[in-house]
């Protein structure tokens, strides 16, 4: 970020197994920003707890308030920050972009394009490898993410990058 850019919220959203985090750390190095990942924070705070247990979502969004409060801090000190969790359906990422406009800031979406088929396998992988900071995922979960997955579009008014997670 140069001196003389508002800071900027960066969001991201794909499948499962797109490639969102990779995503995210390469831009926390890069631009510099500071990333706030969602599955960090709730694997250190409520370790044991599934990320389909009823108390997950209810726990998952006072953590996502949570983290919008510390990242605002970081964005008033004239730094990006990337929000690194699934910005899946259009009432997300309105959410998000309106909670970071209204605070004065600019905001990216990063789309990260991958087929069902590339991200099922680099799940598996993960999940077998079991990678510190990520949840162990089904095949079935990451399908059911891919049909109500909603694309983003020009008419939700957000700057979209679309990525190749090829």
């Amino acid at each position: 970020m140069t001196t003389t850019a508002a800071p900027a919220v960066h969001l991201l959203c794909g499948l499962n197994g797109a490639g969102k985090t990779t995503l995210a750390r390469e831009l926390e190095a890069t631009l510099p920003a500071v990333r706030f990942s969602l599955d960090d924070w709730m694997l250190r705070l409520y370790p044991g707890l599934h990320y389909a247990a009823e108390e997950y979502g209810g726990r998952a969004e006072s953590c996502k308030l949570l983290i919008w409060d510390t990242a605002a801090q970081v964005l008033r000190a004239g730094m990006d920050v990337v929000l690194d969790w699934n910005q899946w359906s259009r009432a997300r990422r309105a959410l998000w972009h309106g909670k970071a406009t209204a605070a004065g800031f600019d905001v990216v979406l990063h789309y990260l394009q991958t087929p069902l088929d590339t991200a099922l396998e680099r799940v598996r992988r993960r999940t077998l490898a079991e990678e510190p900071g990520s949840h162990a995922l089904e095949d079935s979960g990451v399908r059911h993410l891919a049909a109500i997955f909603q694309e983003p579009g020009e008419s939700e008014g957000l700057e979209i990058l679309r990525v190749s997670g090829n």
